[in-house]
Protein backbone atom coordinates (compact mmCIF):
# COMPACT_ATOMS: atom_id res chain seq x y z
CA UNK A 1 0.00 0.00 0.00
CA UNK A 2 2.30 2.71 0.95
CA UNK A 3 4.34 1.68 -2.53
CA UNK A 4 1.54 2.72 -4.21
CA UNK A 5 0.68 6.25 -2.69
CA UNK A 6 4.51 6.65 -3.27
CA UNK A 7 3.68 5.99 -6.82
CA UNK A 8 0.67 7.96 -7.12
CA UNK A 9 2.47 11.23 -5.20
CA UNK A 10 5.00 11.15 -7.71
CA UNK A 11 2.83 10.90 -10.57
CA UNK A 12 1.07 13.50 -9.46
CA UNK A 13 3.94 15.71 -8.64
CA UNK A 14 5.18 15.52 -12.10
CA UNK A 15 2.18 16.28 -13.49
CA UNK A 16 0.80 18.85 -11.83
CA UNK A 17 3.16 21.63 -12.86
CA UNK A 18 1.74 21.08 -16.47
CA UNK A 19 -1.62 21.85 -15.62
CA UNK A 20 -0.59 25.66 -14.05
CA UNK A 21 0.82 26.56 -17.99
CA UNK A 22 -1.18 28.07 -20.79
CA UNK A 23 -2.78 25.11 -23.05
CA UNK A 24 -5.44 23.62 -24.70
CA UNK A 25 -7.60 22.83 -21.24
CA UNK A 26 -10.89 20.25 -21.35
CA UNK A 27 -12.82 18.34 -18.57
CA UNK A 28 -14.77 14.74 -19.73
CA UNK A 29 -17.76 13.65 -18.12
CA UNK A 30 -17.91 9.84 -19.10
CA UNK A 31 -20.69 6.64 -18.72
CA UNK A 32 -19.32 3.67 -18.29
CA UNK A 33 -20.92 0.11 -19.25
CA UNK A 34 -18.36 -2.69 -18.31
CA UNK A 35 -18.51 -5.79 -20.43
CA UNK A 36 -16.66 -7.99 -18.73
CA UNK A 37 -16.15 -7.82 -15.21
CA UNK A 38 -13.86 -10.35 -12.69
CA UNK A 39 -13.40 -9.92 -9.37
CA UNK A 40 -10.40 -12.17 -8.26
CA UNK A 41 -8.92 -12.83 -4.51
CA UNK A 42 -5.69 -15.11 -3.82
CA UNK A 43 -5.23 -15.86 -0.55
CA UNK A 44 -1.46 -16.33 0.42
CA UNK A 45 -2.43 -19.53 2.56
CA UNK A 46 -3.83 -21.41 0.00
CA UNK A 47 -1.98 -22.92 -3.37
CA UNK A 48 -2.23 -20.95 -6.83
CA UNK A 49 -5.72 -21.88 -8.55
CA UNK A 50 -7.68 -21.83 -4.70
CA UNK A 51 -8.46 -18.67 -4.73
CA UNK A 52 -11.65 -16.89 -5.39
CA UNK A 53 -13.20 -15.64 -8.95
CA UNK A 54 -16.47 -13.70 -9.02
CA UNK A 55 -17.59 -12.16 -12.54
CA UNK A 56 -20.71 -9.74 -12.20
CA UNK A 57 -23.16 -9.73 -14.33
CA UNK A 58 -24.10 -6.89 -17.05
CA UNK A 59 -24.01 -4.14 -16.79
CA UNK A 60 -21.16 -2.90 -14.46
CA UNK A 61 -22.11 1.20 -15.03
CA UNK A 62 -19.41 3.33 -13.64
CA UNK A 63 -19.25 7.62 -13.55
CA UNK A 64 -16.15 9.57 -14.58
CA UNK A 65 -14.72 12.71 -14.37
CA UNK A 66 -11.33 13.71 -16.36
CA UNK A 67 -9.64 17.05 -16.93
CA UNK A 68 -7.07 17.03 -19.72
CA UNK A 69 -4.39 19.77 -21.06
CA UNK A 70 -2.82 19.66 -23.99
CA UNK A 71 0.95 19.51 -23.90
CA UNK A 72 1.32 20.05 -27.92
CA UNK A 73 -1.60 18.98 -30.83
CA UNK A 74 -0.89 15.10 -30.66
CA UNK A 75 -0.45 14.54 -27.00
CA UNK A 76 -2.18 15.51 -23.67
CA UNK A 77 -1.83 14.72 -19.92
CA UNK A 78 -4.22 14.59 -17.30
CA UNK A 79 -6.26 13.56 -14.37
CA UNK A 80 -8.97 11.33 -13.34
CA UNK A 81 -11.42 9.36 -11.10
CA UNK A 82 -14.30 7.07 -11.88
CA UNK A 83 -16.89 5.32 -9.36
CA UNK A 84 -17.91 2.01 -10.24
CA UNK A 85 -21.24 1.49 -9.00
CA UNK A 86 -21.78 -1.85 -7.17
CA UNK A 87 -22.82 -4.75 -9.69
CA UNK A 88 -24.50 -8.07 -8.42
CA UNK A 89 -21.97 -11.18 -9.43
CA UNK A 90 -23.26 -14.77 -10.62
CA UNK A 91 -24.50 -16.57 -8.07
CA UNK A 92 -21.84 -18.82 -6.52
CA UNK A 93 -22.79 -21.71 -4.31
CA UNK A 94 -26.16 -20.20 -3.53
CA UNK A 95 -24.77 -16.83 -2.88
CA UNK A 96 -24.46 -13.64 -4.47
CA UNK A 97 -21.74 -10.71 -4.08
CA UNK A 98 -21.76 -7.00 -5.05
CA UNK A 99 -18.81 -5.25 -6.17
CA UNK A 100 -17.79 -1.63 -6.92
CA UNK A 101 -14.73 -0.19 -7.59
CA UNK A 102 -13.32 3.47 -7.42
CA UNK A 103 -10.27 4.70 -9.40
CA UNK A 104 -8.47 8.03 -9.19
CA UNK A 105 -5.14 8.22 -11.93
CA UNK A 106 -3.06 10.47 -14.08
CA UNK A 107 -3.31 9.92 -17.68
CA UNK A 108 -1.75 10.36 -20.73
CA UNK A 109 -3.35 10.34 -24.40
CA UNK A 110 -1.50 10.48 -27.77
CA UNK A 111 -3.81 11.89 -30.26
CA UNK A 112 -4.17 11.85 -34.41
CA UNK A 113 -6.37 14.59 -35.83
CA UNK A 114 -8.72 13.25 -38.36
CA UNK A 115 -9.92 15.14 -41.12
CA UNK A 116 -13.59 14.18 -41.28
CA UNK A 117 -17.21 16.07 -40.68
CA UNK A 118 -18.05 13.77 -38.28
CA UNK A 119 -14.27 12.66 -36.17
CA UNK A 120 -12.22 14.74 -35.33
CA UNK A 121 -9.63 12.56 -34.10
CA UNK A 122 -8.30 9.01 -32.58
CA UNK A 123 -6.70 8.56 -29.67
CA UNK A 124 -4.61 6.63 -27.22
CA UNK A 125 -5.33 6.36 -23.24
CA UNK A 126 -2.87 5.29 -20.53
CA UNK A 127 -3.44 5.64 -16.81
CA UNK A 128 -2.20 5.00 -13.70
CA UNK A 129 -3.41 5.66 -10.13
CA UNK A 130 -4.77 3.85 -7.18
CA UNK A 131 -7.27 1.75 -6.64
CA UNK A 132 -10.37 1.02 -3.90
CA UNK A 133 -12.18 -2.38 -4.09
CA UNK A 134 -15.03 -3.18 -1.88
CA UNK A 135 -17.34 -6.25 -1.80
CA UNK A 136 -20.64 -7.17 -0.15
CA UNK A 137 -21.85 -11.22 0.25
CA UNK A 138 -23.50 -12.98 2.71
CA UNK A 139 -24.56 -9.92 4.75
CA UNK A 140 -21.15 -8.66 4.79
CA UNK A 141 -19.42 -5.60 3.44
CA UNK A 142 -15.36 -5.39 3.13
CA UNK A 143 -13.40 -2.79 1.29
CA UNK A 144 -9.68 -3.56 -0.11
CA UNK A 145 -6.89 -2.36 1.05
CA UNK A 146 -5.61 0.52 -1.62
CA UNK A 147 -3.75 -1.01 -4.21
CA UNK A 148 -2.87 0.61 -7.94
CA UNK A 149 -4.98 1.01 -10.69
CA UNK A 150 -3.70 0.73 -14.72
CA UNK A 151 -5.94 1.39 -17.34
CA UNK A 152 -5.36 1.21 -21.30
CA UNK A 153 -7.43 1.90 -24.21
CA UNK A 154 -8.64 3.72 -27.32
CA UNK A 155 -11.00 6.21 -28.42
CA UNK A 156 -12.39 8.97 -30.71
CA UNK A 157 -13.70 11.87 -30.25
CA UNK A 158 -16.81 12.87 -32.23
CA UNK A 159 -17.41 16.79 -33.73
CA UNK A 160 -14.96 17.83 -30.90
CA UNK A 161 -17.43 17.21 -28.23
CA UNK A 162 -18.38 13.77 -28.29
CA UNK A 163 -16.08 11.13 -26.96
CA UNK A 164 -16.68 6.53 -27.24
CA UNK A 165 -14.16 5.17 -26.03
CA UNK A 166 -12.64 1.15 -25.03
CA UNK A 167 -10.95 0.79 -21.92
CA UNK A 168 -9.35 -2.19 -20.19
CA UNK A 169 -8.38 -1.49 -16.72
CA UNK A 170 -7.05 -3.84 -13.34
CA UNK A 171 -8.04 -2.27 -10.16
CA UNK A 172 -5.64 -3.90 -7.26
CA UNK A 173 -5.78 -4.39 -3.47
CA UNK A 174 -5.07 -6.21 -0.59
CA UNK A 175 -7.57 -8.15 1.72
CA UNK A 176 -7.13 -9.85 5.33
CA UNK A 177 -9.83 -11.76 6.77
CA UNK A 178 -10.46 -15.08 9.28
CA UNK A 179 -6.74 -15.12 9.65
CA UNK A 180 -5.35 -15.10 6.08
CA UNK A 181 -4.51 -12.54 3.59
CA UNK A 182 -3.92 -12.10 -0.07
CA UNK A 183 -4.44 -9.96 -3.36
CA UNK A 184 -7.60 -8.85 -5.02
CA UNK A 185 -7.71 -7.91 -8.26
CA UNK A 186 -11.00 -5.95 -10.13
CA UNK A 187 -10.16 -6.58 -14.21
CA UNK A 188 -12.84 -4.43 -16.48
CA UNK A 189 -13.70 -4.00 -20.11
CA UNK A 190 -15.82 -1.40 -20.35
CA UNK A 191 -17.27 0.65 -23.26
CA UNK A 192 -17.18 4.87 -22.32
CA UNK A 193 -19.46 7.63 -23.75
CA UNK A 194 -18.72 10.72 -22.46
CA UNK A 195 -19.03 14.63 -23.16
CA UNK A 196 -15.70 17.28 -23.80
CA UNK A 197 -16.30 20.50 -22.44
CA UNK A 198 -13.62 23.09 -23.41
CA UNK A 199 -11.94 25.58 -20.99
Amino acid sequence: MKKSLLALILAVALVAPVFAQKGDKSINAKLGLGVNNDLSINYDEMPDGMGLSIKTKIPAISLGAEFFYGLMDNLSVGAGISYGFKATSKEIEGEKAEVGVTNFYVAVKPEAKIESDIFTSIYLIGQIGGSSVSMEAAGESKTADMGIYLGFGAGTIIKDTFIVELLISSSNGSVSEYEMSGDIQYTATTINIGYKFAL
